[in-house]
């Protein structure tokens, strides 16, 4: 199989939730989309567990809120093990700019003696 036929959309089938999904797709994104369709019906079984609701569209949009609060916190996570948050880029901006007005005001002074 070509790189260019893996980007053509394919025939996908999947359940979440006793729910049948059919939806195209690149073959290269089949498993991705298999284990996503996984996790949401696993969270939102899991949900449909613990509570006495039996309305579906209730249970998929705190499964789809979960999902967004994982996706944030993953993205937080992965930035702040980078070290770029918005408040250590902000200390080391403070901090050149610190240096750059000492080395200026120490060439100024190195010009006057």
């Amino acid at each position: 199989m070509t790189d260019e036929s893996k980007k053509q959309p394919t025939k996908l089938e999947f359940e979440i939730f006793n729910l049948p999904f059919k939806l195209r797709a690149p073959d290269d994104e089949h498993e991705r989309l298999r284990r996503a369709a996984r996790h949401v019906d696993t969270v939102m079984r899991d949900l449909s567990n613990s509570q006495n609701t039996p309305d579906t569209a209730k249970i998929a949009m705190q499964t789809a809120l979960l999902i967004t609060v994982e996706y944030y916190k993953m993205i937080d996570d992965i930035t702040t093990a980078h070290g770029l948050t918005d408040d250590v880029r902000q200390r080391v901006e403070r901090l050149i700019q610190k240096l750059e007005k000492q080395l200026t005001n120490d060439s100024h002074e190195s010009k006057r003696a």
